[in-house]
């Protein structure tokens, strides 16, 4: 099994995150729990980053993925990104929304600033803490050691946008509500652009943050909490709304990779990566460092 994980670390881990995502979602489909637990599926990812972490080293293994939570001094620079980017590229989505259709924005009814706090308190701890020691902390760096970074951003995002296929299925989740307005395959698609475009820059944080899991919690966390949370990008201009936020974020994962390079996603840094073919093979701890 541990030669396994270490040859096909993307195939177990996809296979596993589905799974346990997969049975919240089951048990409210047919009624036994009730739609609202459905989020516990979030946690799947990290959930299964650390069990094949643990198939594949052991405790090291574990202890080097949960390690990754941990790092945090990375510059002022990253953490106003992580926590504000999103912040800006909400309201930008809902002007241009209003330029080309949608609907007008009512600013003031958008309440006070402070409601998002715990908002992002919530959603970094569950969206953020609850994945991304699985997409980030234990794939990217084994993807990375075999592909360049953009490479790797882009299978995630392929995985990643399958690993909420069950999300369009169900009744009752913001997926399925876009799935019923355009269909199954337009919404699936136009969020799987999404989601891919986003993991470029999840890659890019990464990468730069000394593979800091912490960091790329809380783009997950704080993305959730600005788009969907206080702004609610797709409640203000539907999918109008949701097209420009698509456009906007692949505008701006493209200029990463013109300007850091598809290579290591980073003008400074190498991607960080894990060797896992050899057995007791360690990371370099720095390797990103920036």
């Amino acid at each position: 099994m541990s030669a396994f994980v270490k040859k096909h670390p993307a195939l177990s881990f996809f296979v596993l995150a589905v799974v346990l995502g997969a049975t919240p979602l089951a048990l409210a489909d047919a009624g036994l729990i009730p739609i609202k637990f459905t989020q516990l599926g979030a946690l799947s990812s990290s959930l299964a980053g650390v069990v094949l972490a643990a198939v594949a080293g052991g405790k090291g293994g574990v202890r080097e993925l949960l390690r990754r939570g941990l790092v945090w001094r990375v510059g002022f620079g990253w953490w106003g990104f992580a926590l504000l980017f999103t912040a800006v590229l909400a309201p930008a989505t809902l002007w241009l929304g209003s330029l080309v259709g949608g609907a007008q924005v009512d600013w003031g009814a958008l309440g006070p600033i402070w409601r998002v706090v715990p908002m992002l308190f919530v959603l970094i701890l569950l969206a953020g803490v609850g994945e991304e020691f699985g997409w980030r902390g234990f794939l990217v760096p084994r993807l990375q050691a075999r592909h360049n970074a953009l490479m790797s951003s882009l299978m995630i995002g392929v995985l990643h946008s399958l690993w909420h296929v069950p999300l369009f299925l169900v009744d009752g989740t913001a997926q399925s509500q876009w799935a019923q307005e355009v269909g199954l395959l337009p919404a699936f698609l136009g969020y799987s652009v999404f989601v891919t475009a986003w993991a470029i820059q999840h890659t890019w944080v990464f990468n730069n943050t000394k593979g800091s899991v912490l960091l790329v919690a809380v783009v997950h966390g704080a993305g959730n909490a600005w788009i969907g949370g206080y702004f609610d990008v797709h409640g203000q201009a539907g999918m109008v709304g949701a097209t420009c936020l698509t456009i906007l974020m692949s505008i701006v994962s493209v200029a990463i990779v013109v300007i850091a390079g598809p290579t290591h996603l980073s003008r400074t840094n190498e991607r960080n990566k894990l060797e896992t073919a050899q057995p007791g093979a360690q990371p370099d701890a720095e390797n990103g460092a920036g």
